[in-house]
């Protein structure tokens, strides 16, 4: 069911805000017939929706506007066996349709396929709400980044993308079955829309997830690294152990400077460990650069037998 996804979770959120007065009403009711609304010939205007609360929030909006209750049939089986699919129509239109609308919105309605625009703050918020709960969608956390709305022709689509702009959003644009859908991919771009359409639990849920993947990958490349550095040691340990036991088969123990036989005793004991804790293993202790030239030496005079 559409609720049990991130979208229908947003779209709850969002269902539970009201317009700020009745000229955002209009248009975040203009915004629902835009994403998920009809005229339908002879039989008024229809809209069709998956969310429960877009359901319930329209019955309200379009009470509030027209002073009518809207008639609700609810198709059980849904889309795919996905859950309802929830039907509001009303019979007669409210309002006569004037002359040069584009057919996209009720009458008495905020047209923005017909031009119009939405001038403040509060309306473009709500127009873009109403839009998104018609026809929109977005990816949950995990499941990579992607928010669409979905809406009927290029001129409408051209309308909705210069008030995204106007956000600083830069949506992309495909084609979804004779409709337009205007897309947002990067993640700060989804969080700055969804936080402008007031779905802020939203928005944490996104963050949340982006900081423990940040921490994760954080710690993935410490643990990389730190990998790395341990191989590199264990790898230079294991050569160095090689060279002081081809010195001693050439020299025998005797036959080593005092001052390196101890070092060459303790790395053969120890052939993984790091050079400062060699040190610490010495009597007396020695620094790591000490130890570091002691072995240095060893190697020298190895090599300087094994060429002789």
């Amino acid at each position: 069911m559409i609720r049990d996804t991130f979208s229908g979770q947003v779209k709850d959120e969002l269902a539970r805000l009201w317009p700020a007065d009745g000229t955002a009403l209009a248009w975040e009711l203009a915004g629902l017939c835009l994403g998920c609304g009809m005229p339908v010939e002879g039989k008024g205007w229809r809209w069709r929706t998956e969310s429960a609360a877009t359901a319930r929030l329209l019955v309200r909006l379009v009470r509030a506007r027209y002073g009518v209750t809207p008639r609700l049939v609810v198709d059980r089986r849904g889309r795919l066996g996905r859950g309802n699919v929830y039907e509001l129509w009303l019979d007669e239109p409210p309002e006569p349709a004037g002359a040069g609308g584009s057919g996209l919105v009720l009458a008495g309605l905020p047209d923005p396929g017909a031009g119009e625009q939405p001038r403040r703050r509060q309306d473009r918020q709500a127009f873009l709400r109403g839009l998104f709960l018609g026809a929109g969608s977005v990816s949950g956390p995990g499941h990579g980044y992607h928010a669409e709305v979905v809406v009927p022709g290029a001129a409408a689509a051209r309308r909705v993308a210069a008030e995204l702009r106007r956000w600083g959003l830069r949506p992309g644009r495909a084609r979804r079955r004779g409709r337009v859908g205007l897309y947002l991919k990067e993640a700060d771009q989804i969080a700055e829309f969804l936080g402008r359409l007031g779905a802020h639990q939203a928005v944490l849920a996104l963050e949340n997830h982006r900081v423990v993947k940040g921490m994760r990958n954080q710690v993935n490349r410490l643990v990389n690294a730190e990998t790395a550095n341990l191989r590199k040691a264990v790898d230079a340990g294991l050569r160095q152990v090689a060279a002081i036991r081809r010195l001693v088969e050439a020299v025998g123990w005797e036959g080593l400077p005092p001052s390196l036989r101890e070092v060459a005793r303790v790395r053969i004991e120890h052939p993984s460990a790091s050079l400062r804790d060699l040190g610490q293993l010495l009597d007396p202790p020695l620094s790591k650069s000490a130890v570091g030239h002691r072995i240095r030496r060893l190697q020298a005079l190895a090599a300087r037998y094994q060429e002789g």
